[in-house]
Formats: structure tokens, C-alpha cells, sequence
């Protein structure tokens, strides 16, 4: 009998273990599955700019900053744990951190110079921050230069050293790249790679080039190219085999006369999101990684703009004017089930997903 029980005890203690483990991995699984259904976005609907995050799973939408000054452009960490924002609440525009319950809030730079045209950059792991700054000048004037910050070490490290308006492209996956490119006309034209300890300085291309966004596999630089008055969405690769060190292979996705900007990726990297004025005004598109097979995914007289990619690749969140200033929205990758996330008379965009 004793033995009996004993063997009796052993199966059940194994069946609440393997229930217990079943719900953990499900706890898990709920967990994750919540944090990629997030997007962070600005709203103007207290009349000025503040951060925003909407869970798509409650429809639940948490200010996460609340202030008198302009928070605004908001980038997640890798992770999805710590949000990077620029913000002017010490009336210096500066880079703040806050987590995603709105708590935690850091000021990561103090007297930097930040420029408003340009988010910050997080590294691949989250440790890092890039970001564009006029505290220093060359020949007595001011001049924007890349800098590396690394959060829990004080100062930032600058990284480039020119006469250009240099602006902040992407990390490469790896971490051991940084894309830029200069705005000015005087200035070297081009893609720029640059080490994040300011080493190695590459010249990838030649053009008029900005908008700079490297798939998530790390091989190519999606691009923006302006040439003869003309906007396309270009790509640069690496040689195969080959490094970014080696001569590189451009190719031009877009062929339209109308302007085309704004490339995503999607993450497995075979798909790119953009905006195209082929129709008349702003739409959504997506294309291959080659340039093939573009589709339209609204349909409407009024300008979209700013796509992005959710996590698992399944959806694309932008920015509409359909009705009025502008709106969150998002849509099924094919461009099927559209919904406005946001329902106000303020304006409302720089979605991150």
C-alpha cells in the first residue's frame, strides 16, 4: 500500500509540474505577444507633443509623458523595455528614457544641441545611443556631428569630424556599424559607414542620398536617392561574398517619375514598406527587396505616410489624413483590415512599432 501511494504521489506531482510549466510557457507566450502588440506614438491631444503607447490587444491607449514641453520622436530599445525620446522639458532640447509603464523616466544628455530632425538610435543590444548634436564647432561654426552615448557612462563620444550636415542614418545588426549622410549641398555626397568608436570611415555611394535603413539581415541599405529632380527608393549590398569594405552593388528599386521615400524593412528582411506619390498623393506601398511586385496598400485622396512594421511582419502601422489631422492607423501586411487606432481632433503620428 505505502508503496502504492508513493508511485501514486510520483504521477501526480509530474502532472501539476508539466501543468505548471505549460501555463509559465503560456504566461511567457501572452507576455511577449503583448509588448509587440504595443506602439508608441505622439499626440498633440493636450496641445502639445507627448508620448503615447497603445496596446492593440486592449485597444488601451497609457500617456507616458505629461508635461508642458514637446516630447516627440519616440524609438523603442531591441528589447522593447526602454523607450528613447527627445523632449525640451529643460528648455534645451535634450534625449530622455522612460519604460513602457511611463516610470523610470531618465535624462540621458544635458547641453547637447540636439537636432530635432533627427531621432536618437539605439545599438542592437541597447546599450548605445546615437544621435546628432551642434555642441561643438568646427572653424567657428556650428555644425551637426554624429555622437555614441552610452547611457550609464556620462559623456558622449563623438564620432565624426567634417564641414558636413551630417545626419543619422541606422546601426547595422551587428553593432559595428553606423550609416549616415550629409544634407548640404557643398559637402561629399553619399552613404558614409562609421565605426561607433569613430574608426574606420567607408564611402558606400556617391549620390544625393538620405533616408538610410539597413535590413534586419545585415546584407543591404535600403536608401532614398534625389537625381534630376527625381525621388527613388535605391538599395546598396554588399558583394558576394564581400564586406562593406569591398566595392558595393547598388540597385534602383523604384522607377516612377513621382517621388518615392520613406523605406521599412520588414524583419525577415524580404519586404520593404514605402510611401509613393505616384497616385496623386501620399500612399502606402510594399515591394520585394529587389523592386518587384510593388502594391498599393491604401486606397484614398489623402496623404499616408510613416510606415513601420510590427514585430512579427504580419502588420504595418502609419500615419493617415484621411479624416482630418493625422491618425494611427494599421493594416494587414496585403493591405487587407484596416483600422484607425486613434479618434481625436489632435494630430497624432511618429508611430514606432
Amino acid at each position: 500500500m505505502g508503496e502504492r501511494m508513493q508511485s501514486v504521489w510520483k504521477k501526480a506531482f509530474y502532472w501539476i509540474t508539466l501543468v505548471g510549466l505549460a501555463w509559465f510557457v503560456l504566461l511567457l507566450m501572452a507576455c511577449s505577444s503583448s509588448t509587440e502588440q504595443q506602439i508608441i506614438f505622439v499626440s498633440e491631444s493636450d496641445g502639445d507633443q507627448e508620448i503615447f503607447l497603445l496596446d492593440m490587444g486592449s485597444g488601451n491607449a497609457i500617456q507616458l509623458t505629461n508635461n508642458s514641453a514637446q516630447d516627440f520622436s519616440p524609438i523603442w530599445s531591441d528589447d522593447r523595455e526602454k523607450i528613447a525620446y527627445l523632449t525640451d522639458e529643460s528648455r534645451n532640447l535634450e534625449i530622455n528614457q522612460i519604460n513602457r509603464n511611463g516610470e523610470a523616466k531618465t535624462r540621458l544628455t544635458r547641453g547637447e544641441r540636439i537636432n530635432a530632425n533627427d531621432s536618437a538610435a539605439w545599438s542592437p543590444n541597447g546599450d548605445r545611443l546615437a544621435f546628432v548634436s551642434q555642441r561643438e564647432s568646427i572653424s567657428g561654426a556650428s555644425n551637426p556631428e554624429l555622437y555614441v552615448l552610452e547611457p550609464n557612462r556620462g559623456n558622449p563620444t563623438r564620432i565624426t569630424f567634417n564641414q558636413a550636415q551630417d545626419r543619422l542614418g541606422d546601426w547595422s545588426p551587428d553593432g559595428e556599424w553606423l550609416v549616415f549622410y550629409a544634407t548640404d549641398a557643398n559637402s561629399e555626397p553619399g552613404l558614409w559607414l562609421r565605426n561607433p568608436s569613430g574608426v574606420n570611415l567607408i564611402q558606400l555611394t556617391q549620390g544625393r542620398d538620405t533616408e538610410a535603413v539597413w535590413s534586419p539581415d545585415g546584407e543591404r541599405i535600403a536608401f532614398v536617392r534625389t537625381k534630376d529632380d527625381n525621388v527613388d527608393i535605391y538599395l546598396v549590398a554588399k558583394s558576394n561574398p564581400g564586406t562593406w569594405r569591398d566595392p558595393v552593388q547598388e540597385l534602383r528599386l523604384t522607377q516612377v517619375p513621382e517621388s518615392d521615400a520613406s523605406p521599412d524593412w520588414s524583419p525577415d528582411s524580404k519586404l520593404l514598406a514605402f510611401v509613393s506619390y505616384r497616385d496623386g498623393n501620399a500612399e502606402i506601398y510594399t515591394m520585394r527587396a529587389d523592386g518587384a511586385r510593388q502594391q498599393r496598400l491604401t486606397n484614398n485622396r489623402q496623404d499616408d505616410l510613416d510606415p513601420v512594421w510590427s514585430p512579427d511582419g504580419r502588420k504595418i502601422a502609419f500615419v493617415s489624413y484621411l479624416y482630418g489631422p493625422g491618425e494611427i492607423f494599421v493594416t494587414d501586411a496585403d493591405g487587407s483590415n484596416q483600422q484607425r487606432l486613434t479618434n481625436n481632433n489632435a494630430e497624432e503620428h511618429s508611430p514606432d512599432w
